[in-house]
């Protein structure tokens, strides 16, 4: 990708109570973000929040928003164990 070109980032801006699920994850989860896999979920620092969640590649189709959104919310469940991530906190941001 270019310099200076922003991607768009879905996922949830990491509470408190989500940090410590991420602290202590699940056995075996954790390749989930912290491999840098693209194909898994990422943490980014915007300021002074965290977030976590997966950018998504150039060209993405919008029908498919709704998977990536159940996806995120099913792979944080998965490694902070019963962590709701309810529908509406999954959010859009320019990374």
């Amino acid at each position: 990708m270019p310099e200076g070109e922003k991607r768009l980032f879905v996922g949830v801006k990491i509470s408190t109570q989500l940090k410590n699920g991420l602290e202590s994850p699940a056995p075996g989860t954790d390749r989930y973000f912290k491999e840098g896999n693209a194909e898994y979920l990422q943490i980014v620092v915007h300021g002074e929040d965290k977030f976590i969640g997966r950018y998504l590649k150039d060209g993405f189709p919008v029908a498919d928003l709704d998977n990536v959104s159940r996806n995120v919310r099913s792979i944080i469940r998965l490694i902070a164990g019963d962590h709701r991530i309810e529908e509406d906190s999954v959010r859009i941001y320019v990374g």
